[in-house]
């Protein structure tokens, strides 16, 4: 049984974010001088906040590539072709840029929010503190990503094959993932 694109992704999301919280929670006990007692509530919630969004991220950067191909003058060929000489692509610098900016800017602030509401949520928090989260953290965690997810960007959709790129985001995510963990305790 093959198990399908989006599910494989959404598991690896899931575990890559509980491994991050773990670590999160040990980088915050050795800081605070404190013995590491793992909490396995927020594991599970930052767990969950995965399952939620990770989806959401791979028909995203699915669309994305549909929009905007990053590469053109790829010709058919067949397999055994492929094998002997993989066909010669040529980037689309013009729709790299686009999808560049577009993850960047509306791409990073869905995420924001959709992550900052996500947790809130699991968090049994009510409205108005999810609210008042939003309008507090949401640019603070924007500024911080323009640090990373730009070179993220660039590097997936220039050099990393398209259904490989959350893979890769979930790898930088890691430390991503472990600052967003140590900012919301």
């Amino acid at each position: 049984m093959t198990v399908p694109p989006i599910a494989k992704a959404t598991l690896q999301s899931a575990l890559i974010n509980a491994g991050s919280n773990v670590l999160a929670q040990a980088i915050s006990a050795y800081k605070d001088e404190k013995p590491f007692d793992l909490d396995t509530k927020t594991v599970l919630q930052f767990t969950a906040c995965a399952v939620v969004i990770s989806p959401l991220t791979f028909l995203w950067l699915g669309n994305l590539e549909s929009v905007f191909p990053g590469f053109t003058g790829e010709k058919v060929v067949s397999e055994k072709e492929k094998k002997l000489q993989p066909p010669k692509q040529k980037l689309n610098i013009q729709n790299t840029m686009a999808k560049i900016i577009i993850d960047q800017t509306i791409g990073s602030a869905w995420y924001t929010v959709l992550f900052i509401v996500t947790m809130g949520a699991l968090q049994g928090q009510e409205y108005e503190v999810i609210q008042r989260q939003v309008q507090g953290d949401f640019w603070p965690i924007m500024i911080a990503g323009f640090k990373l997810w730009p070179f993220v960007s660039l590097l997936n959709f220039t050099v990393v094959p398209a259904d490989k790129r959350l893979l890769v985001g979930n790898l930088f995510g890691v430390v991503w993932a472990v600052y967003l963990s140590l900012m919301s305790r």
